[in-house]
């Protein structure tokens, strides 16, 4: 989060693959034509663990390769240690290829700021424009392209995550090219199912949203707190903490553009990837994990675009 971090340690930098951006143009033009994740379950990679030792703040990348073919990168897995300055410790990241992803964080004398690490998981592009779609999802893409982008997951914390800096959030790149080179070129735009901080991150508020979603197989409303801080547009829990688990059906893409027009520069319009992970600080010490169980992306082009809400109601299906 950028109003407590400063740094965000990019992945590899490869080359934007010709080959990608072609696929990027021709899938998914149809209109209403939906694409969904071939990995929703988490069982069709190659088992994959890293494992990184503190202190220091260069990570491990834990690129996840299609059990049937090696050369495809499903997912990418990032520890993403960039303030763990000092301490001791490891954060192990696990893709079991049997049905689940887990970060466990078992940490000690950290140096205790806002937020000293932010382990996820990506599906798509980061904002130097490393790529990783080998699933029907392609990415980046114009918000406005899309007519939908449902996500569906089941996570769980276990643990401690109380008393400290503790979230669940996915960190949305919002770009004013296709290709972007840095985050200097993109809108940070975080939706938070969880959000456990000693003290309120901040930001100027916006409204309140309540997005419909379907959060454990039944229809409800989840209501997030939209703020605006520097380059970044934030939507937090209503009710704070928010979920600690659940499987939670979500269309994130209402939020995304209304965090567009929140920010008021409508040139950030290409969505780098998805991007799910959990930041930690404020303490010492941290020892919880997140487990993922499912991950599904639906990504609908064509159509017509949510507009951005202009009451306290968003449109999420």
């Amino acid at each position: 989060m950028a109003h407590l971090r400063t740094d965000y340690r990019h992945l590899l930098r490869t080359p934007f693959l010709a080959a990608i951006g072609m696929a990027s143009l021709l899938l998914g033009t149809a209109t209403g034509q939906t694409l969904t994740t071939s990995d929703s379950l988490l069982n069709t990679g190659s088992p994959t663990t890293t494992t990184y030792h503190a202190p220091g703040s260069s990570g491990i990348n834990g690129p996840v390769p299609q059990a049937s073919n090696s050369s495809n990168t499903l997912w990418l897995m990032y520890d993403n240690p960039w303030g763990v300055s000092s301490g001791s410790g490891t954060i192990t990241q696990t893709y079991s290829g049997t049905g689940s992803f887990t970060t466990s964080i078992n940490l000690s004398g950290l140096p205790g700021g806002g937020v000293d690490g932010y382990p996820f998981i990506l599906y798509g592009c980061d904002p130097y424009s490393d790529c990783y779609n080998a699933q029907p999802p392609q990415f980046p893409k114009q918000l406005s392209s899309m007519s939908s982008l449902v996500v569906d997951f089941n996570y769980a914390f276990s643990g401690t995550i109380a008393g400290s800096d503790v979230d669940l959030l996915f960190d949305e790149w919002v770009c004013n090219t296709n290709h972007p080179t840095d985050t200097s070129q993109c809108l940070e735009v975080e939706i938070l199912p969880y959000y456990s901080f000693i003290y309120f991150g901040g930001g100027t508020f916006i409204k309140t949203i309540d997005a419909p979603v379907t959060l454990n197989g039944a229809t409800t409303t989840l209501s997030f707190d939209e703020y605006v801080g520097g380059t970044n547009v934030l939507f937090y829990p209503h009710t704070m903490p928010g979920l600690p688990s659940g499987q939670l059906r979500l269309n994130l893409l209402p939020l995304l553009t209304s965090g567009v027009t929140a920010f008021g520069n409508s040139s950030y319009q290409w969505l780098s990837g998805i991007e799910l992970g959990t930041e930690f600080g404020a303490n010492s010490t941290q020892s919880y994990t997140v487990t993922i169980s499912k991950l599904d992306i639906e990504q609908t082009m064509g159509g017509t675009a949510p507009a951005p809400p202009t009451n306290l109601k968003a449109i999420v299906n």
